[in-house]
């Protein structure tokens, strides 16, 4: 099942991280906080202390283009795919140079990016109901 997902209320994060860890549980089985696809960071403010990035499914996605081999695809409802053969890790990294939210990261292990699959666990163990997310329609 797949869903779309936005950070809708991101003033309601507290920083528990627990989008964080669902994110890496889905994804590689492990609670490992530097492969995931949403992100906590931490602001120097005390009006909005954390801010949170995840992919916004872009229509013309910037890391696809900046992809040298093509293993980056963009998907029909918006975001990308990766096709892992053909990524090369490349030394310049420039599909996660590109991503302007800064919502996409090398998995240091792999030499890959990490990318969202719209699993949706982000949002359904955030207590703070800092995503919006629904079903998308097949």
């Amino acid at each position: 099942m797949r869903f779309h997902i936005e950070v809708e209320r991101p003033e309601r994060c507290i920083g528990c991280y627990s989008c964080v860890y669902a994110c890496s549980r889905h994804l590689y089985g492990t609670l490992d906080p530097t492969r995931v696809a949403v992100f906590v960071r931490v602001n120097k403010s005390l009006e909005n202390p954390f801010s949170v990035i995840a992919c916004r499914f872009c229509t013309r996605p910037e890391c696809v283009l900046a992809c040298p081999q093509g293993a980056l695809e963009v998907l029909p409802e918006g975001g990308v795919t990766l096709t892992p053969s053909k990524c090369a890790g490349c030394k310049n990294f420039d599909c996660i140079a590109a991503c302007k939210l800064g919502a996409l990261t090398l998995d240091r292990r792999t030499k890959v990016p990490v990318i969202c699959d719209r699993c949706g666990d982000c949002a359904k163990f955030c207590p703070h109901d800092v995503f919006r997310y629904e079903e998308m329609k097949a």
